[in-house]
């Protein structure tokens, strides 16, 4: 650090940059997050007009019943590119367009959704009329049985124009679109049901479990300031009372609401709609991240320049960062043994031996050439351990390990297989070859007694031997007729070498 701050000049540039890249991040964040309270006004807006108009013409439907005048009206005031309902035979029941009413549906992405090539409730993009818009299909149920698809789609050009602003804000376009669409099927599914239950209170109620994120609607009297109706009577006086002169954001029981209100001069009330704002808040934490971690890479971006302006520091920290590199290598590569090897005898462990027989069997079957394999146990290991403890049966596995390498040539592979078995492999060695090996082995183990504190103990081995054959299909049989032949070796005496070959 000292290297970076030795002139005066450069640590005040250095706190003008940090500091203007820091409140040009937060400056961003506020402007973002306005946005957001933006978008979420309009939301709310759109979410309560349609309520409204829901409610205003709730009873045209109960005495009605008219579908039509009801997606009419919906349709135009939620400021859409175009909309229909489809009843599922794909027969265009309601559109914006009377033209296409009675029309069976034609659309490339509407037989794309029949044949299930699109699922339901996802928005996709196409043109639509030379026009780049955001559709939707959109599903209606009634006691479980589908009764018709909403196709709509909502004109993006304006969103294309500057996809890194508009971006979060298409996303939550398409947030207010489920919820119309929600209150749209509330609305059509009362509707077709004709409606049993007229009061108010009631329908509020079914718009509520129809939507995700609308907490309460109140209508409320503008000259008395008396709520008329409400989704939920229970909650009602609490969060209205408490609120009345509020606008925007609050919480009720820890919970981020968003309040807002729509006035409706013809019959002097307001609605008053609140909705739950938790993922308001979620983007809201995003923003304050993106805006701190803005932060602290303009640190980072200032340090790094300063260190740059010292050239002979950053020729320093390159020979520093060469010789990590050539530690991490090194490191690597002993990991890399380690991860190979057998702890206690330095020897190839199991899953290399296995990794290394199965390559070496491909290579000799495909080409035609000799392998041998042998197994080699120690006899009565099991006293040695008993008699004399483990550190001196540690001690002689690890005199073994070394005889046995002394006998075999650097091309063959020695590994500890478990305990105390190692397994040899040999390429490029006939039976003739390997049976000179092995006895070499067992002279080697058994001729010279091992020396542990004032003890001389002797150690025999048994050894099977097997070779490659045509008949062999993998190494797994090669390896396997040399168990055989060890496990003949141990039962004929011990101390003693069996090849497969010449078992009976």
């Amino acid at each position: 650090m000292k290297y970076f701050f030795k002139n005066n000049n450069i640590s005040i540039l250095l706190f003008i940059l940090v500091l203007s890249i820091s409140y040009l991040s937060f400056y961003n964040y506020k402007i973002q997050n306005n946005l957001l309270l933006k978008q979420m006004e309009n939301n709310a807006g759109h979410i309560a007009s349609s309520i409204y108009t829901s409610i205003k013409h709730f009873k045209d439907i109960k005495s009605t019943v008219s579908l039509q005048k009801l997606v009419r009206d919906l349709s135009f005031g939620l400021d859409i590119f175009d909309f229909r309902f489809i009843k599922h035979d794909g027969v265009i029941k309601h559109s914006m367009f009377k033209k296409e009413i009675g029309q069976v549906s034609s659309s490339k992405s509407f037989q794309e959704i029949l044949q299930g090539e699109k699922k339901l409730k996802t928005f996709f993009f196409e043109e639509r009329d030379f026009v780049k818009v955001m559709a939707i299909y959109y599903p209606i149920y009634r006691n479980n049985d589908l009764i018709g698809i909403i196709d709509l789609s909502v004109d993006i050009v304006e969103y294309n124009q500057m996809p890194y602003r508009n971006k979060f804000i298409l996303e939550q376009r398409k947030i207010d679109l489920l919820n119309l669409l929600k209150s749209i099927e509330g609305s059509i599914v009362n509707n077709l049901s004709v409606i049993e239950e007229t009061d108010t209170d009631s329908f509020l109620n079914a718009h509520i479990n129809f939507t995700t994120n609308i907490e309460q609607i109140l209508l409320v009297d503008n000259n008395t300031n008396k709520i008329i109706h409400s989704s939920n009577k229970k909650l009602v006086a609490t969060i209205y009372e408490m609120n009345n002169s509020s606008s925007g954001l609050f919480t009720i029981d820890k919970k981020l609401i968003y309040k807002t209100a729509l006035q409706n001069n013809t019959n002097n009330t307001k609605l008053v709609l609140l909705i739950n704002a938790s993922e308001y808040a979620k983007n809201e934490q995003k923003l304050l991240q993106t805006a701190i971690i803005t932060s602290v890479i303009a640190l980072l971006l200032a340090l790094f320049i300063a260190r740059g302006v010292y050239y002979s520091a950053m020729k320093q920290s390159r020979s520093e960062k060469k010789r990590l590199e050539y530690l991490v290598k090194e490191r690597t590569l002993e990991i890399e043994l380690l991860s190979k090897t057998d702890s206690l005898t330095g020897l190839w462990n199991r899953g290399y031996l296995e990794e290394m027989l199965e390559m070496e069997f491909k290579r000799a079957h495909r080409y035609n050439h000799d392998i041998s394999i042998m197994l080699i146990d120690l006899d009565h290991f099991k006293k040695v351990n008993d008699t004399y403890g483990h550190l001196c049966g540690d001690d002689v596995l690890r005199e073994v390990s070394n005889r046995i390498k002394s006998c075999v040539r650097d091309t063959d592979f020695v590994g500890r297989y478990g305990g105390e078995e190692f397994v040899v492999i040999l390429p490029e060695t006939a039976i003739s070859g390997c049976k000179k090996i092995a006895n070499k082995i067992l002279k080697s183990i058994s001729d010279k007694p091992i020396k542990f504190e004032s003890n001389l103990i002797t150690i025999t081995t048994s050894i099977g031997i097997s070779r490659l054959k045509e008949e062999h299909s993998n190494q797994k049989t090669l390896f396997y007729e040399a168990d055989l032949a060890l496990y003949r070796a141990k039962k004929e005496g011990r101390n003693r070498i069996i090849l497969f070959d010449e078992m009976d």
